[in-house]
């Protein structure tokens, strides 16, 4: 009996030690994104806070592009 107790509790510890060091979605997935219009984005928020309203960014505004860039490329 206590053979058996101390196999499953072995085998459950290499079990989910397994588990844990696969990551999954507990993992943290962060990126840095350098294209988001973080000036706009701050407005927004603080107009709307003083209106009263709250905002839940879907698509975050980007950066406009560099227009003399593009036109230097042909």
């Amino acid at each position: 009996m206590k053979r058996s107790i101390v196999l499953f509790v072995a085998g459950m510890s290499l079990a989910l030690g397994g588990c844990a060091s696969m990551g999954g979605t507990q993992q943290a997935n962060y990126e840095v994104r350098t294209d988001v219009d973080m000036g706009k984005v701050i407005a927004v928020n603080q107009w709307a806070e003083t209106k009263g309203a709250r905002i839940m960014w879907i698509n975050l505004p980007q950066k406009p592009k560099n227009l003399d860039s593009a036109s230097s490329v042909n």
